[in-house]
Parts: C-alpha cells; sequence; structure tokens
C-alpha cells in the first residue's frame, strides 16, 4: 500500500494488537449484515417525491437478495415488486476485492477511551484505496470487546459535506451507529445480536437531485455461498 511504501519497515508505526486481532476475527468469518433501507428521493424543495421501503438479505441467493415492501406508504404490490425485484436481482452481488482492514489506517488508529470491558479507537481511512473521496472528513470510531477480541460497535460522523465521483455527486450527511457486539456495559444482550437501535444514514446530492437512505433493523447472517 501506498503509506506503507512511503516508510521502512522499521520506522512504521505498530497497529495496536486489540485492533489487529478483533480485524482479524472480523475477516476470517462469513458472516455478513441483512438490514432494512429506506431510499428517500427528494425535490429541490425538500418534499419527498418517493419513498421506497427494501429489504437486503445476503443469506439468501442472489435472485432473492433484495424485496421490495413498499412505496409511498402503502405495500407494494404483487407487479411493483415483480418489476422492482427482478432489476434490482438482475445483477450478481458486487464481490469485495479488499478485507475491511486495507480501507483502515491501523498504524496511526488513536485509542481515544479505555474502559475495563472495551476500548474505542478512532480510525482514519487510507486516501490512497478511495482516491475519488475526501475521506480525511469522515471519522471512523471502533469499540472493541475486550473480552471477545471483537469489534463491538461502529461510528462514523461527516464532519463536513464532501464531492464524489469526480465530483457528479455530494454526499452532505453521514451518521452511522451499529452495536455488533455486547460489551460489559451490556450483559443482558446475548453474543453476536445486533443492538437494537442501530442505523445508519446518508444524505447526498447525485446530479442535483437529492437522495435520502436510511439503514435500520440489522441482523448478522451467514452469507450465501451458493449450492
Amino acid at each position: 500500500m501506498l503509506c506503507l511504501a512511503l516508510f521502512p519497515a522499521g520506522l512504521r508505526a505498530a497497529v495496536p494488537a486489540l485492533v489487529a486481532a478483533a480485524l482479524e476475527q472480523w475477516e476470517a468469518g462469513h458472516e455478513d449484515l441483512a438490514f432494512t433501507q429506506k431510499t428517500r428521493v427528494l425535490a429541490d424543495d425538500g418534499k419527498v417525491k418517493e419513498e421506497r421501503i427494501e429489504r437486503y438479505d445476503p443469506s439468501l441467493p442472489d435472485s432473492r437478495r433484495w424485496r421490495l415492501i413498499s412505496i409511498d406508504g402503502q405495500p407494494a404490490t404483487a407487479e411493483q415488486r415483480q418489476k422492482w425485484e427482478t432489476a434490482k436481482n438482475r445483477k450478481a452481488r458486487k464481490k469485495v476485492a479488499k478485507a475491511p482492514s486495507e480501507y483502515l489506517d491501523l498504524e496511526h488508529a488513536a485509542l481515544i477511551e479505555d474502559l475495563p470491558a472495551s476500548a474505542r479507537f478512532e480510525i482514519a481511512l487510507r486516501p490512497d484505496v478511495a482516491r475519488l473521496l475526501a475521506v480525511e472528513k469522515i471519522s471512523v470510531i471502533i469499540t472493541i470487546d475486550k473480552e471477545s477480541g471483537r469489534i463491538a460497535h461502529i461510528a462514523a460522523t461527516l464532519r463536513q459535506p464532501i464531492r464524489v465521483l469526480l465530483g457528479l455527486a455530494r454526499i452532505t450527511d453521514l451518521d452511522l451507529d451499529v452495536g455488533l457486539e455486547p460489551t460489559g456495559e451490556d450483559p443482558a444482550r446475548p453474543s453476536g445480536e445486533i443492538a437494537a437501535g442501530s442505523t445508519a444514514h446518508v444524505a447526498l446530492s447525485r446530479l442535483g437531485s437529492p437522495l435520502e437512505y436510511h439503514w435500520s433493523e440489522f441482523k448478522r447472517v451467514t452469507s450465501y455461498r451458493g449450492p
């Protein structure tokens, strides 16, 4: 990677052991997240032109992984579902070429809170893996459960609007707050269960058209691997 190539091995900052172990566990498994997505297309005056509720489940085959639930507050008809789901599921799911650790500047992870049961780190994204995105304007916070060694919570915020896709789109708001694993502060929640209230939200303007995406009802599932 670019930043690793700039420094001799002896001068590179060490990756915190807790962070390295947690990401190794994350990348070793085949778990993924199912979620409900609310998509809102807005007019210039902020009024909603269209609103869809959709469900994504990566444990299902490609032809069934997306399901349309409602349009503009009304349950989707069989005709609407067939048309939308056929188009949405036509393409095979994208394969992630890079592991999560390859997007993060792990060598400069900053410990911002150290509790008996958990530790929180602020980790920047690597500019060299997303040249079209002003990643220095995004702050990512990862909480690690010390007992399990797994990632317990991921949060991210946008410090100021950023332009992406060569300026064709502009992200105006980003808010990620997803609890993945229990920490000692929440012993009642079973291991592996997604915390109630976990949400993610992105607002953007694409070719001048405002869009909003809101994700909720996360569920940990095993990714579909084919027959």
